[in-house]
């Protein structure tokens, strides 16, 4: 008689395709699971990066007795094909915000708060006889006008 020890030849090869099954099964909900992840990281940033803006700029427009010194934009290379420019404003409580396009980003003074703009003006207006002041940002196709009017 024929001792029965060890692992049969059949009895491997079942465990090993069980194993390839339930690592398969594994990889792909976990592949689908990134995949989403990391659509939804891609797709939302710009809101955070709206959020950071708005958050500094507000904080500033309502500060007690701040006005707008300087507003407008500057042209660093007017005979150049393709010309760099910069928009700021600065502010009385010594703040300027600085929109950088080669970097893609706003600065409060020269700190980065925001990144990935495309683009961002502002323009000086009155409303209802108030100083106020009109925002435009770019950020990953998504154009965002704010306005902000001074107390």
């Amino acid at each position: 008689m024929k001792s029965e020890k060890g692992v049969t030849m059949v009895s491997l090869i079942i465990y090993v395709i069980a194993m390839l099954i339930t690592v398969t099964i594994i990889t792909v909900v976990t592949s689908y699971f990134t995949k989403n992840i990391d659509v939804s990281e891609d797709k939302y940033t710009y809101f955070a990066e709206f959020t950071k803006f708005e958050s500094f700029f507000s904080e500033e427009v309502n500060k007690e007795n701040n006005k707008i010194l300087d507003i407008g934009t500057i042209v660093e290379d007017p005979t150049a094909e393709v010309k760099k420019t910069q928009s700021f404003i600065a502010f009385s409580s010594g703040n300027q915000y600085t929109y950088i396009p080669e970097n893609k980003a706003i600065y409060q003074n020269n700190v980065k708060i925001t990144s990935g703009v495309d683009n961002c003006t502002f323009t000086e207006k009155f409303v209802n006889g108030k100083e106020a002041v009109n925002i435009s940002i770019t950020i990953k196709d998504k154009t965002k006008e704010l306005q902000y009017v001074f107390k």
